[in-house]
């Protein structure tokens, strides 16, 4: 997989687990812990994502 498709995939991500958060913290989800693991995921993935912009 090319930089750019991988960026473009980790992006895609990133976006719908911030959509997922929004939802859940929206009312559809009471789980904190739940919504924290997902916000973890999205800081994990936006990491990747700075990372790959750097060797781009």
């Amino acid at each position: 997989m090319t930089i750019k498709a991988r960026l473009t995939s980790l992006k895609r991500q990133h976006t719908e687990l911030e959509e997922e958060i929004r939802d859940r913290q929206a009312g559809l989800s009471e789980d904190r812990l739940d919504i924290w693991t997902l916000k973890r995921k999205k800081l994990a993935l936006k990491e990747q994502i700075e990372a790959l912009r750097q060797q781009a």
